[in-house]
């Protein structure tokens, strides 16, 4: 009798000692979160006819206007991106600061950039067109998966935030540490130039081994289809 006394007090002990299963990663990047939507502020840039796009500018952009505001407002950030595109259309060559939140991080974040002297100076000699806000008075894009690809499988739109997060992450370090050692305290383009190749040289010389390998390392090395 003393013995499965006994016994059954350790399992009361050891079921008492087991700590609640927590959420999982993948669990909370699928999971949408109340009052919270997906933002865009998308900065339009002079691209000149018969010219290559100045992606020197989406670095700058990226370096002293939104690298700042994403640290003093990141912990009120679920996701957030960045998005580098140039075509011959309306759009045009455009940056994108992408970043899932309340609305009212919304408006603060929005209301801070408008506020950047260094946008000022930039939209003064022409180099920034046009500077794009969502309207933070209404949720427009409320799930997590709402800025994924429409045509991927629905789990991976749903965990996709997370991945180009990471890659976001990577990039805008990569630009802040470039950026202090060529382009300190300047919002003059030509340091930047310099930020920029260094980019590519290391996209070009690093991007099969340190990218790709380990990123196909991470899917047992499947084979996959690629074009861009």
């Amino acid at each position: 009798m003393k013995l499965w006394s006994l016994f059954g007090l350790l399992l009361l002990v050891g079921c008492a000692a087991t700590p609640p299963a927590r959420q999982s990663t993948v669990a909370q990047a699928i999971s949408s979160q109340e009052g919270m939507g997906w933002w865009y502020a998308a900065f339009k840039f002079d691209w000149p006819e018969g010219e290559s796009p100045t992606w020197r500018r989406d670095v700058m952009v990226a370096h002293r206007i939104v690298s700042p505001v994403l640290a003093a407002h990141r912990q009120d950030i679920g996701w957030w991106r960045v998005h580098r595109r140039a075509a011959r259309d309306k759009a045009g060559h455009r940056f994108s600061f992408i970043f899932y939140a309340a609305p009212e991080t919304a408006h603060s974040i929005y209301a801070a950039i408008e506020a950047d002297p260094d946008l000022a100076v930039w939209s003064q000699q022409g180099l920034i067109r046009e500077v794009r806000f969502d309207d933070p008075a209404k949720i427009t894009r409320p799930g997590v998966e709402d800025t994924s690809d429409p045509a991927w499988p629905e789990l991976i739109q749903k965990t996709w935030p997370s991945y180009i997060q990471g890659v976001s992450e990577m990039w805008l370090d990569l630009v802040n540490r470039l950026a202090a050692e060529h382009a300190p305290d300047t919002l003059a383009e030509a340091p930047y130039r310099k930020v920029q190749a260094e980019l590519d040289r290391l996209w070009a010389d690093n991007a099969r081994h340190a990218f790709m390998h380990h990123l196909n390392a991470i899917y047992a090395y499947q084979p996959f289809w690629a074009r861009y």
